[in-house]
């Protein structure tokens, strides 16, 4: 697949060297807007049982409370959410192709990370355990896509991250991220974007969402590829008629769909 950016070799390697890297008007407004009107219905249902045990109906708002009024939401496949526009992006597609340098890899997760007014700071974390103590890998097994669906910056709680730390892999200083980064000299990023961009995150670096003081929610969804052979906790969830209608690229994507009956999950 040729790549839509002509500087995909650079993204790669601020990738490789941040932990991230950013796509910038990667979406047309009008999807970005669609997706929008249909996940905050979603984001309410789950808000109003306020509940930190996963619950509710994939199709009607299925996800939990984290933090004090910070909320995941798991996305239902169904449009605009199931449009290839999104979870077969070209540009995020090429990218991973490029970082990877092979194009077999699935989509394994649909989600989403929102803090809402009065939300707070999140510890200091990583978002899969230590797999190589005291070796810090090139590569990841998984890479996760990012959509906020606003724009993002400190008022309303946009995504901090410290670079470089994905290759930090000393067993002694897990469970005291949060202890050493408040005490000593760290220099992190805030990661202020319009809506309608699509982030890419390697899911080690050590990261935090901070707190929302707007009026508003801030709402990112959050697509999770792998490897086929690693195992990320999480899987997009469809119907065999759904699944029968995808293209034959959707198939190879969504091959480890799990496959239910339309009912509830």
């Amino acid at each position: 697949m040729s790549a839509p950016h002509d500087d995909l070799d650079l993204r790669v390697a601020e990738y490789r060297i941040n932990g991230f890297t950013v796509f910038e008007n990667a979406l047309p407004e009008k999807l970005v807007d669609a997706l929008h009107e249909g996940f905050m219905p979603l984001l309410e249902a789950v808000r109003a049982r306020n509940s930190r045990e996963l619950s509710g109906d994939l199709a009607t708002g299925r996800g939990r409370l984290g933090y004090p009024n910070r909320y995941t939401v798991d996305l239902p496949w169904a449009m605009p959410f199931s449009d290839p526009a999104v979870y077969a992006h070209p540009t995020v597609l090429a990218f991973m192709d490029r970082y990877w340098g092979v194009s077999d890899y699935q989509l394994t997760g649909y989600t989403s990370n929102n803090p809402y007014p009065d939300s707070t700071y999140q510890r200091w974390h990583r978002d899969m355990a230590l797999t190589t103590p005291h070796i810090g890998t090139q590569t990841c097994d998984t890479v996760s896509a990012k959509i906020p669906l606003v724009d993002t910056f400190e008022e309303n709680g946009s995504f901090e991250i410290l670079p470089g730390t994905q290759y930090l892999a000393d067993p002694s200083l897990q469970g005291r991220y949060n202890d050493v980064l408040e005490a000593g000299d760290f220099r992190p990023r805030r990661l202020n974007l319009k809506k309608g961009s699509i982030w890419m995150q390697d899911p080690r670096p050590l990261h935090r969402g901070t707190p929302n003081r707007s009026d508003h929610a801030r709402p990112e969804l959050c697509l999770v590829y792998t490897r086929p052979w690693y195992y990320s906790g999480h899987w997009v969830e469809m119907t065999a008629a759904q699944f029968d209608e995808l293209s034959d690229q959707g198939k190879e994507l969504l091959a480890s769909a799990r496959i239910t009956n339309g009912g509830s999950a």
